[in-house]
């Protein structure tokens, strides 16, 4: 948790959703640190939320700050650990991990900060919020499992799962859940499918 760059906190906000039980999801717009491009989310956390399944980014950097608080926990490859408010995590690229996730039983502020932010993330920050406020998420105010594998499987996509290969995830699963997820009528953020998810 060293040797990161200097991030400023007070970022300009493209976009804000809010939740149940005051889960809350805010969209930093791209801007620059130290000469590289980012992208961040800063999410309020409920106690008992935040946790998805493990993933990786690829070719994306990600940096974990805990704003609010007492604790986050988190996993980074097979290391479990506690986020505490002052520490930075790195979560270097292609690095299995599972994002700091609120254990505790008051609500956290966690922001999340991708270098380089694609496209793709903005998409997937927009999903997330939009799902919230249409209290459409699962019980982590995380996307349920079909609009998460659809959202991986769109164009674009950085993220995958830790566990299986990713070519197969491209080739075979990815595909398969888009197709179920349309079937249950998941979405992309409105205003991003014609962008990043164009159906046959």
């Amino acid at each position: 948790m060293t040797n990161v760059p200097d991030f400023p906190l007070d970022l300009p906000i493209f976009e804000i959703y809010s939740g149940a039980d005051g889960a809350r999801v805010e969209i930093h717009p791209w801007f620059f640190v130290e000469g590289r491009q980012y992208l961040g989310i800063t999410r309020v956390l409920p106690p008992g939320t935040g946790k998805s399944p493990a993933h990786i980014h690829h070719g994306i950097t990600q940096y974990c700050l805990l704003l609010d608080g007492a604790r986050a926990r988190y996993r980074r490859g097979r290391r479990t650990g506690i986020l505490k408010p002052g520490e930075v995590l790195t979560i270097p690229a292609d690095t299995p991990h599972v994002d700091p996730f609120n254990d505790s039983d008051q609500p956290i502020v966690l922001r999340t900060l991708y270098t380089p932010g694609p496209v793709w993330l903005l998409a997937f920050g927009r999903t997330l919020g939009q799902a919230m406020r249409d209290r459409n998420t699962n019980a982590h105010q995380e996307l349920r499992l079909l609009h998460l594998l659809m959202m991986l499987g769109t164009p674009g996509s950085v993220t995958y799962a830790a566990t299986i290969p990713v070519s197969l995830q491209r080739r075979l699963l990815l595909p398969l859940a888009g197709r179920l997820a349309k079937q249950r009528g998941y979405r992309p953020a409105a205003g991003l499918r014609d962008h990043i998810f164009r159906t046959s």
